[in-house]
């Protein structure tokens, strides 16, 4: 044993010694004979090169490919003839390594089995007039001189660092792949040559047109791929393998047919559990920008067809397909979840319409999803013309209406019961600056709702609706609200909604017709003051849908209300009205009584007027014409008017009056103190005056005899002034049955009091009989008269002062 052992171990180290000899030998020789070999390698590698082929030094290098030989030649560039124009090297590179058959070295012959380029570029350059600088490869001089030779047996291509170019300006077409690198292994038989690649290329540029812009912009390529040409057919065909994009694993297949001209080309990617986002990134960006305003954070599943020419000016036809399940779509409109639906994307809808953005859609189908606990369904949904995208949807939901608020806790409405069910069709513009109309139609019908409209204040239950879209309009009909006292039935009509919804809310225009048995004003005080602002939104299992409930909010405060109200009974404090007919409007900050009639205490009113509303203080205006009205009920109804020492209970009889009037109402709908300002013209007819503590206070020791705690009244007119805290009273004579009183000065209602009451002592029971006015006026003034002054004391009471005041 131990001798043949010794017998191996010396055969073998005799054998590693002989081809260590042979190697450093052959390095020797080709070092010796370089310059024969580098004529021989340049002959053999580019016996069709009809251009400037340059080669700086050659080199044997040992090791690299042990025990045969490589040969490695540095600086290498190939120029086609008009280099100088373009500057476009079809070869620049730094180090190409030949590895050649040992054994055929010593014939004096190199027979290259594998090449390997490193650092460097290599450049298909082809101008805008057709010219390439793959012309350098076309049959030269030395071919036809030489004869024919063999091919070179080239089983294996390495590239490392290598920048690989394909520049077509007459086509506008540009490829450019950084290829970190890459090993092929390169079969060639008679039917065709079958390439096994591995490669790490990252894609700087990938354009089939450059006016459209780069697939796989910036992406790195993880390649192990095994490629076929046939040389019959003249097609490159990919087998269905898999690759990685960014480390995605991604399925490709696909076919090249040089046979035609211009070539056409066939791609297809699959990729499964990709993003959305990520996948649309590897497309155009004339087409992931159309994608990118579709936001889905789980993975789906995609698909994407590519077929064209490599020709001038082409844009390849391109379908992606996708489909999930379970996900969740982001939207403007919120964030929709549990979504499940199918997608996809074509370029050419029409078909021979072209590859464009006007003829490309993205479509939805079988759309399931939630915004937060409302749900959604829809067969298709459809995005087209992509220049100016149109999105129409055919969208079905039904859920109780609390959902809404945590679907959109910015909705000015807080849903407490009821359902709704819609079934609508939409088409408008996505894009936010597109003027494109909008149109709805369909109907949301609304049952048993209850809600609190937030920015008044306001609860109603046992509500019902129906909404009917109608294009670009929307009716509201059998709308039924009923608040804790008032049951209101209206309808409605809101003329191009859709256009002005997102555009120019404040100038949508409702139409509103309310009718009602009784309304009590006293739930409705809200509306005399500013809207309340929004609270901060509560947090929601989903994010909430800002957009839409700002944007609601921001129509109900901006557009104007046009209301026609047909009401039987009023109530409002301690005014009640029958048959009141009203037309009202209703801006952002203004209420606007345009005409409003009613009955009230055994006669009729109308009136028409503005309130102002900024606040805590609304500024209002009314100019009213009541006709014959019980005097004291007025007076009760509207709080004496502000008045302290005059009260309802101090009067009877019936007035009509006209009035002009300004001033302020509070937030809670009572009468700000001191705040009326304007003009008021009546006439009193069978009037009393009950108990007025004044008179009362005369009657002590003037009229003591006669009774002046009922006096009656002939007929009775004048104007007063109002302002502010003071009633001007111009002259004016109180003729009673107690006694005349000729009256002019300021009543003061918080203070300054300063009128002159001149009293005659006559008795106007004597003159009774008189029927000529101008006589029983001479005959009241005969005797003593009285000057008398009223004036405010110092603890705000009236004082009766003898003579007169200023």
């Amino acid at each position: 044993m131990r001798k043949w052992l010794k017998v191996v171990l010396i055969a073998g180290g005799s054998l590693i010694a002989l081809i260590i000899l042979l190697s450093v030998g052959l390095a020797l020789y080709i070092k010796g004979n370089k310059a024969a070999f580098l004529k021989q390698i340049t002959d053999q590698l580019n016996d069709n090169i009809n251009g400037k082929l340059s080669v700086e030094d050659m080199e044997p290098s040992l090791f690299r490919s042990f025990p045969n030989v490589s040969i490695a030649l540095k600086k290498v560039q190939l120029q086609d003839s008009l280099w100088q124009q373009h500057h476009h090297a079809l070869l620049d590179l730094d180090y190409i390594f030949v590895r050649v058959n040992t054994l055929s070295l010593l014939r004096k012959h190199v027979d290259v089995k594998e090449i390997s380029l490193e650092k460097g570029n290599i450049y298909l350059y082809t101008d805008s007039s057709g010219y390439t600088n793959t012309s350098a490869l076309s049959t030269g001089r030395s071919a036809k001189k030489n004869g024919p030779s063999k091919d070179a047996d080239i089983r294996s291509i390495v590239f490392s660092q290598i920048t690989f170019t394909i520049d077509n300006q007459q086509k506008f077409k540009l490829f450019e792949l950084d290829i970190q690198e890459m090993d092929g292994k390169l079969k060639s038989t008679d039917s065709g040559m079958h390439l096994d690649m591995r490669a790490k290329i990252l894609a700087r540029n990938f354009s089939f047109n450059t006016n459209k812009g780069s697939y796989l912009k910036g992406k790195t390529l993880g390649l192990d791929l095994s490629l076929f040409f046939n040389k019959k057919t003249r097609q490159l065909i990919i087998p269905e393998q898999q690759i990685k994009i960014d480390k995605t694993p991604v399925r490709i297949a696909g076919v090249f047919d040089f046979s035609e001209k211009p070539p056409p080309f066939r791609l297809k990617i699959n990729a499964d559990q990709v993003l959305l986002q990520e996948a649309a990134s590897w497309l155009s960006p004339n087409i992931s920008s159309k994608l990118s305003t579709i936001h889905l954070t789980a993975p789906l599943d995609a698909e994407a067809n590519l077929q064209g020419h490599m020709k001038f000016r082409d844009t390849p036809r391109v379908v992606v397909t996708w489909k999930t399940t379970k996900n969740t779509l982001v939207t403007a409109a919120g964030e929709w979840s549990n979504c499940s639906f199918s997608g996809r994307f074509n370029n050419e809808v029409v078909p021979g319409a072209g590859h464009n953005d006007e003829n490309s859609a993205v479509n939805i189908f079988a759309l399931k999803a939630s915004l937060g606990e409302v749900p959604l369904e829809a067969d298709t949904i459809r995005v087209v013309n992509l220049k100016q995208p149109l999105l129409r949807g055919h969208f079905r939901s039904q859920f109780p209406l609390a959902n809404l608020n945590t679907a959109a806790s910015d909705v000015p409405l807080l849903f407490s019961e009821g359902t709704a069910a819609a079934d609508l069709y939409y088409t408008g513009p996505v894009l936010k600056t597109d003027n494109t109309p909008s149109a709805l139609e369909g109907t949301v019908q609304i049952q048993r709702g209850g809600f609190t409209y937030l920015p008044r204040d306001l609860t109603f239950h046992d509500c019902s609706a129906t909404l009917q879209f109608t294009g670009q309009d929307l009716l509201v009909r059998n709308v039924r609200i009923q608040s804790r006292k008032s049951a209101l039935q209206m309808e409605g009509t809101i003329r191009n909604m859709m256009n002005l919804y997102f555009t120019a809310p404040e100038k949508i225009e409702l139409d509103w017709k309310i009718r009602s048995a009784l309304v009590d004003l006293n739930e409705f005080r809200s509306f005399l003051t500013t809207r309340k602002g929004k609270k901060a939104s509560h947090k929601t299992k989903a994010k909430t849908a800002g957009r839409v409930g700002q944007q609601l909010d921001k129509v109900l405060a901006s557009s104007n209300v046009k209301m026609d109200v047909a009401l039987d009974k009023v109530v409002f404090e301690h005014f009640t009205a029958q048959n009141v007919k009203a037309l009202i409007a209703m801006t952002e900050s203004d209420l606007l009584l345009n005409k409003i009639a009613f009955q009230h205490a055994g006669g009729t009113a109308q009136a028409s007027g503005t309130v102002h509303q900024q606040g805590v203080s609304n500024v209002f205006k009314v100019n009213a014409n009541i006709t014959n009205v019980h005097i004291g009920q007025l007076f009760y109804a509207f709080n004496n008017f502000g008045l302290d020492g005059l009260q309802s209970k101090n009067l009877q009889g019936i007035v009509s009056a006209k009035a002009d009037i300004k001033g302020n109402v509070l937030d809670n709908g009572t009468l700000a103190k001191n705040s009326l300002y304007g003009t008021v013209n009546f006439s009193l007819r069978n009037g009393a005056l009950l108990n007025f503590g004044p008179l009362e206070d005369i009657g002590t020791f003037l009229f003591r005899r006669r009774r002046l705690d009922s006096i009656t009244f002939e007929n009775l007119s004048s104007t007063f002034q109002i302002q502010g805290n003071k009633i001007l009273i111009p002259p004016m004579r109180i003729a009673s049955s107690a006694v005349n009183i000729d009256v002019n000065g300021v009543y003061g209602l918080a203070g300054g009091t300063n009128i002159n009451l001149d009293v005659p002592l006559r008795n106007p029971a004597k003159d009774s009989a008189i029927t000529d006015k101008a006589e029983k006026r001479r005959r009241s003034r005969k005797g003593i008269i009285l000057h008398l002054h009223a004036v405010s004391g110092s603890d705000g009471k009236v004082k009766i002062k003898l003579g007169k005041g200023d």
